[in-house]
């Protein structure tokens, strides 16, 4: 016998809609309370670095010369890092100069380390030096100690 077409045969109705459950065993970990393995952290859980609100600080620090007035000064804020200028000036003699500076901001220890880099002015008989200090948890006050061995502290509060 030859095949026969069969008669259309109606839709069949769709089945009832399924529902599917997603288990998920542990919560992801809020942004900054975990470091990955690779100890790598995206930047916006590190925290806004202070000197990136605060540009200009004022101050003085110790050094053989004696107490020198001091005006560090930001120029750049990427993440942690910063450049910046170290620009003094002491009153007693009249020596002032200015150098650049490199720097690095931890967020965790709030301590920010400082090496220095070219002269801009140099006044005689003077060394460019590096600095680290701690700032205050209300960011008015980056003090610590000028890193030379015949230098003490520096203490600086925000401009204005």
């Amino acid at each position: 016998p030859a095949p026969t077409l069969a008669e259309p045969r109606a839709p069949e109705p769709p089945s009832p809609a399924e529902t599917i459950y997603i288990v998920i065993h542990d919560p992801p970990p809020a942004a900054g309370a975990a470091v990955a393995a690779d100890d790598w952290v995206p930047d916006e859980a590190r925290g806004e670095n202070p000197f990136a609100r605060t540009r200009t600080w004022i101050g003085d620090y110790d050094c053989p010369q004696g107490t020198t007035e001091m005006t560090f000064r930001i120029l750049q804020v990427q993440g942690d890092r910063i450049k910046a200028v170290f620009d003094f000036r002491h009153a007693a003699s009249g020596a002032s100069g200015k150098y650049l500076m490199r720097g690095r901001y931890d967020p965790e220890t709030r301590t920010a380390t400082f090496s220095p880099g070219a002269w801009l002015e140099r006044p005689p008989n003077y060394v460019t030096v590096s600095m680290k200090g701690d700032l205050a948890l209300d960011g008015s006050l980056f003090a610590g100690r000028i890193e030379h061995p015949e230098c003490g502290a520096f203490r600086l509060r925000p401009a204005g």
